[in-house]
């Protein structure tokens, strides 16, 4: 089987969304690019993701044309594919539908960053992509757009993605965001809330990139 161990992969992500409830039913999609071919490995359409075989995950390039799987790919597979023609830097996408990041994103103006985590992830306040439907190649080309070189973008009235160099690293950039997009919640219905200074989020950021983790 062509890429098997990087379609497992692609199926234990899955997985510990669901377990993390980052997606309800068979939401979110989630795929990784093998650095060698540059074949993107990318979850099947409509399909329980704990019913999930390796053969189920579809295998495609970048230019979405199916290269091995009987499965039909994600609706979102133009979404993901845009993510890697625009940033080399990333192998692993993930899209969620997680609760608080899809209410941050069903209002103008994006996330504001006021947590230390939100800072060291993206380096200021998560952007906010127009809606647009959902699997059209217009929301490929916004979303990708928006999200710049950014680690996270929210989608209008729709969910967040996340993008890495890794699909590992990419899930915990979801789980990062989530937490910070529900502490965001709570603070502002608390009243009064301390945003984080433009001159320490870049310094949060680049200290993070720089020493945070073992080299």
């Amino acid at each position: 089987m062509l890429l098997e161990n990087e379609r497992k992969k692609v199926i234990e992500i899955a997985l510990k969304i669901k377990a993390e409830k980052l997606i309800p039913l068979t939401f979110g999609n989630f795929s990784l690019r093998d650095p060698e071919t540059g074949y993107i490995c990318i979850t099947p359409s409509g399909m329980p993701y704990d019913t999930l075989h390796p053969s189920d995950i579809v295998v495609v390039d970048v230019d979405n044309n199916i290269i091995d799987g009987e499965r039909k790919p994600s609706i979102e597979t133009p979404l993901h594919t845009s993510m890697y023609k625009k940033r080399p830097d990333v192998n692993g996408v993930v899209h969620t539908h997680s609760t608080y990041c899809t209410a941050w994103a069903c209002r103008d103006g994006g996330m504001p960053c006021i947590t230390s985590e939100a800072a060291e992830l993206v380096g200021g306040k998560v952007n906010l992509a127009s809606f647009v439907p959902p699997g059209s190649k217009e929301l490929a080309e916004v979303t990708s757009e928006t999200i710049g070189q950014d680690k996270a973008v929210l989608m209008g009235n729709h969910g967040v993605i996340c993008v890495d160099e890794t699909i590992d690293k990419a899930f915990n950039d979801a789980i990062i965001v989530e937490e910070s997009a529900k502490v965001a919640y709570i603070a502002y219905q608390m009243g009064e809330v301390n945003t984080l200074e433009d001159q320490m989020i870049k310094f949060l950021k680049e200290d993070a990139d720089q020493n945070y983790g073992q080299k």
